[in-house]
C-alpha cells in the first residue's frame, strides 16, 4: 500500500514538473532573453539526465522516470527553440528531430513507456505534415494518397515488428486510423469511387485472420471497432447523395447485419470468452462495439425513415416511440441475447436524445425517475451502462433550459453519478461508468472558457483536484488509471484557458513537483522502502545511451550556434504580410504570418524552389522572380545586383519558407495582429531565412 501511494507520489511529481516547464515556454516570458532561455532548456536536459545517471545501478524506478522526463525535455528545448527562432509552429520537423533519439533509446533500452513515446511523436510528426498549422496545403490526388499510405504502411510495418505490445496496439490503431483518413480524404477525390472496396477487403481479411487464425482478442476488437466506424462513415456519405428511402432500408439491413454477424462470431468463433478477467473485459469491450456501430445506423436509419413518412413532426410520436418501441422491450426481455437486447436499448434512447430538448420538463423528468429506478434494481452490467449515460443526458436535457448558469447542470450530474458511483461500491457492483461521467461534467464545469471566473470556478477546481487526488492514490488500480487520464486532461484544460496566465500556473504547478517529490521521498526513506522495479539495461547499452544522449545536446547546442550565427551575418530583408492569431501546442501563442511570396503563380508540383527578392524604393523587398527549381536554373530570369535568394518549399502555387510564424507573449497576439505590416527577416548566402521581428514599419 505505502509503496503503490509513494510511486504515485513520483510519478504525480514528475508530471507537475513536466507539465510546469511546458507552461514556462509556452508563456514565452518576455524578461528572457535568448540565452537565457536557450541556457534553461539546456540545463533542464542536463537535470533530467544528470539525474538519472546518478541514481544508476539503484533506484531503478526513479531513474527510468527521470531518463523519460529527459527524453521529454529534449522535445521541449525543441520546441522553445522554433519559439525563439520563430521556426514553424507545431513543425513535423520538431517532431521528426524528437522521434529519431526516442526511437533509438526505446530500442536500446526496451522501455515500452518510451516505445508509446515514440510511436505518439510518429503520429504528430505524420499529422503535422500532412495538416501543417502555420499554412495551408492544397495536396494533389496522388500525393494525398501516396503520404497517407506510407504513414499507414509505416505504422503497419512497427506493427508487425514492434516487441512492445503497448506500441505494437497504439500503432496498428494508427494504421486504421491514417487509412479512414483516405477515406474521408477520398471523398473530394476521384478515388472513393474505388477506395472504400479495397479497405472492405482488407478489413474482411484481417478480421478472418485475427478472428479465425491467431484469435488474437485485442487486434479482433480494433479491427471490429474501425470496420464500424468505417461501415458508419459510408453510410453517411451514402445518405448525402441518396436520402432517399431504400437507402435508409439498406441501413436497417446493414444494422441487421453487423448484429447477426457479431453474434456468430462470439458464438462459433470463441475469441471473446468470460473464463477470465482480461476475457470478460474482451467480451464487453466487443459488444459495446457490436451495439454502437449496429444502434448509430439503425437510429439514423429509422429517424431518416420518420422524416420521410410522418405527415407533420412530433418529437413526442418519435419519443414513446422509442420507449414504447425498443426500451420496455429491451428492458423486459431479460432472456434475450445480450447484444440484441444492448442494440434495441441503445436505439431507444439515442432516437429519443435526438428530440429530447423539445420534450417538456416534466415528461423528462419523470422518465429520468423511472430510468434511475430501473438503474439501482438492474444486475445486468451492459444495461446499467447504457442507462447510466442516458439517465445523465436526459437529466441534463431536462435542467438545461430552466437553469441559466450551466455549471449547476454540470455539478448536478457530477453529483448524480457520484451517487450512482457510491452506490455501487456500497452494493458491491462497482460500475465505473458513472466515475467516468462524474468526473467528465465536474471536469468541464472548471472551464473558465465556457464559464465565469468566479467564487464558483474556485470551488469547481478544487472539488476537481481533490477528486482526482483522492482517486490517484486508491488501491482500485481502474479508478487510478481513469484519474491519470482525467488528470492529463485537466492539464491541457488549464494550458488553453485564459483566467489564469501560463506563467503563473507553470510556478504553481512547479512548486507543487517539488512538494510532491520532497513528501514521495520522506515516505519512502520513513517506511525505508526499496524501489527497484523498473526496466534494467543490457550490458554495453549504457555507452549507446549516453551517446544518444550526447548527441541530443550536440544537436541543439549546434542548432542555437547556426540561428546565432545567421542573425549576426545574414542580410535583412523587409516584407510586407497579412498576419493571423493561433496557437500552438508546445511553444504558446503566435502570429501566423502570410506574404506577398508565399503564392507564386508560375509554380507547379511541388519540390525546393528559389526566389529572387529585389529592394524596392520604399525599402521593402518584393518578388523578382524564380531563380532556382529543384535545383535547376529557372529560364527567363536574370539575376540583378543586389537581389537576394531566399529558399522555400512549393506545394502547388504555394510556397513555404520556414517564416510563417511568430511567436509572441501570452495574450498579446491580437494587439500585434492587428498592427503588424511588415517583417524583417535575416536571409543568409544559401538562402536560409530566419523570422527576427514584425513592425508597424
Amino acid at each position: 500500500m505505502v509503496t503503490r501511494i509513494v510511486k504515485t507520489g513520483y510519478m504525480l511529481a514528475l508530471l507537475c514538473m513536466i507539465a510546469g516547464i511546458v507552461y514556462f515556454f509556452a508563456a514565452n516570458w518576455p524578461e528572457m532573453g535568448r540565452e537565457a532561455k536557450a541556457g534553461t532548456s539546456i540545463g533542464v536536459m542536463a537535470v533530467f539526465y544528470g539525474t538519472a545517471a546518478a541514481l544508476a545501478g539503484r533506484h531503478h524506478f526513479v531513474r527510468r522516470w527521470l531518463f523519460i522526463g529527459g527524453v521529454l525535455s529534449f522535445g521541449i528545448s525543441l520546441a522553445l527553440l522554433g519559439q525563439i527562432y520563430n521556426s514553424h509552429a507545431d513543425s513535423y520537423w520538431l517532431f521528426l528531430v524528437w522521434l529519431v533519439p526516442t526511437a533509438l533509446l526505446a530500442r536500446l533500452t526496451k522501455d515500452p513507456a518510451l516505445s508509446v513515446i515514440a510511436v505518439v511523436l510518429l503520429q504528430l510528426t505524420c499529422w503535422f505534415y500532412y495538416f501543417p498549422s502555420a499554412y495551408h496545403i492544397e495536396w494533389a490526388e496522388w500525393a494525398s494518397f501516396g503520404r497517407l499510405l506510407l504513414f499507414a504502411a509505416v505504422n503497419g510495418a512497427i506493427f508487425g515488428l514492434s516487441r512492445s505490445p503497448w506500441a505494437a496496439h497504439l500503432a496498428y490503431a494508427a494504421m486504421h486510423g491514417w487509412l479512414l483518413v483516405i477515406s474521408v480524404t477520398g471523398f473530394s477525390y476521384e478515388r472513393d469511387v474505388w477506395w472504400p472496396y479495397v479497405y472492405a477487403a482488407l478489413f474482411a481479411g484481417l478480421l478472418y485472420y485475427f478472428f479465425a487464425v491467431t484469435k488474437q482478442r485485442s487486434y479482433a476488437l480494433l479491427t471490429s471497432l474501425f470496420a464500424g466506424l468505417f461501415l458508419l462513415i459510408q453510410y453517411i456519405r451514402l445518405l448525402v447523395d441518396h436520402f432517399e428511402t431504400w437507402m435508409l432500408f439498406i441501413g436497417l439491413a446493414a444494422a441487421g447485419v453487423i448484429l447477426y454477424g457479431g453474434i456468430m462470431l462470439l458464438r462459433r468463433t470463441g475469441v471473446f470468452s468470460a473464463g477470465t478477467r482480461t476475457g470478460t473485459w474482451a467480451l464487453t469491450a466487443f459488444q459495446a462495439v457490436i451495439t454502437l456501430a449496429a444502434s448509430a445506423l439503425a437510429t439514423a436509419s429509422l429517424l431518416g425513415l420518420y422524416l420521410l413518412w410522418a405527415e407533420s413532426w412530433s418529437p413526442y410520436v418519435l419519443f414513446f416511440a422509442a420507449v414504447f418501441g425498443f426500451v420496455l422491450p429491451a428492458w423486459l426481455g431479460r432472456r434475450w441475447n445480450a447484444v440484441v437486447r444492448y442494440t434495441l436499448l441503445a436505439v431507444g434512447y439515442g432516437l429519443g436524445l435526438t428530440v429530447a430538448w423539445e420534450l417538456s420538463a416534466a415528461v423528462l423528468f419523470l422518465y429520468a425517475a423511472v430510468l434511475a429506478i430501473g438503474l439501482v434494481r438492474s444486475a445486468d452490467r451492459g444495461v446499467h451502462r447504457l442507462t447510466t449515460v442516458a439517465l445523465t443526458l436526459y437529466l441534463s436535457a431536462a435542467l438545461d433550459p430552466a437553469v441559466e448558469d450551466g455549471r449547476f447542470v454540470l455539478l448536478a450530474l457530477a453529483a448524480l453519478n457520484g451517487g450512482l458511483y457510491a452506490y455501487g461500491r456500497w452494493s458491491g457492483r462497482t460500475a465505473l461508468t458513472p466515475l467516468v461521467l462524474a468526473l467528465g461534467a465536474l471536469g468541464i464545469a472548471t472551464s473558465v472558457d465556457v464559464f465565469a471566473a468566479d467564487g464558483m470556478y474556485i470551488a469547481a477546481n478544487l472539488a476537481m483536484v481533490a477528486a482526482l487526488a483522492f482517486f490517484l492514490f486508491q488501491r482500485r488500480r481502474r479508478e487510478r488509471k481513469i484519474a491519470w487520464g482525467y488528470l492529463g486532461l485537466y492539464f491541457v484544460l488549464k494550458y488553453y484557458e485564459l483566467a489564469w496566465n501560463l506563467l503563473h500556473k507553470s510556478v504553481s504547478l512547479l512548486a507543487a513537483g517539488v512538494m510532491l517529490l520532497a513528501w514521495a521521498v520522506w515516505l519512502e526513506k520513513r517506511n525505508r522502502l526499496t524501489l527497484s522495479e523498473g526496466v534494467r539495461w543490457r550490458r554495453g547499452v549504457s555507452f549507446f545511451v549516453l551517446l544518444v544522449v550526447a548527441v541530443q545536446f550536440v544537436f541543439v547546442g549546434y542548432t542555437i550556434w547556426q540561428k546565432e550565427r545567421l542573425l549576426r551575418y545574414g542580410d535583412v530583408v523587409k516584407l510586407e504580410l497579412e498576419p493571423v492569431d493561433p496557437r500552438s501546442v508546445l511553444q504558446g501563442d503566435y502570429i501566423q504570418l502570410r506574404y506577398d511570396i508565399s503564392t507564386i503563380r508560375s509554380l507547379d508540383g511541388s519540390g525546393k524552389v528559389k526566389v529572387a527578392l529585389r529592394k524596392g524604393p520604399d525599402g521593402v523587398h518584393r518578388f523578382a522572380g524564380v531563380y532556382a527549381v529543384n535545383g535547376e536554373k529557372w529560364p527567363g530570369f536574370t539575376r540583378q545586383q543586389g537581389d537576394i535568394l531566399i529558399n522555400g518549399t512549393f506545394y502547388g502555387t504555394q510556397v513555404v519558407y520556414g517564416i510563417e510564424s511568430y511567436f509572441v507573449p501570452e495574450k498579446t497576439g491580437i494587439k500585434r495582429q492587428e498592427n503588424a505590416r511588415f517583417a524583417y527577416v535575416r536571409v543568409s548566402q544559401h538562402g536560409d531565412a530566419l523570422l527576427e521581428a514584425i513592425s508597424t514599419k
